[in-house]
């Protein structure tokens, strides 16, 4: 992996919280009326992004070292 850490879960659930505060979304509405298939299909999303972005800054790695 590169460099730079890892983006914590913290940041980005403060990221999140405060998208959906500015557009009227209350987040423990948004946890009770998702349904479990979409939360997995969400999390398995997000892991796929987060392998995205590894690979990436991989390559970027490489390329800088070349």
């Amino acid at each position: 992996m590169s460099g730079q850490p890892p983006i914590n879960n913290k940041v980005v659930e403060v990221l999140v919280k405060s998208v959906l505060s500015k557009n009227g979304v209350k987040a423990d509405e948004v946890k009770r009326s998702i349904p479990e298939e979409q939360k997995k299909m969400l999390r398995e999303m997000v892991e796929d992004l987060k392998r995205q972005v590894e690979e990436f800054q991989q390559s970027q790695k490489e390329e800088n070292s070349e």
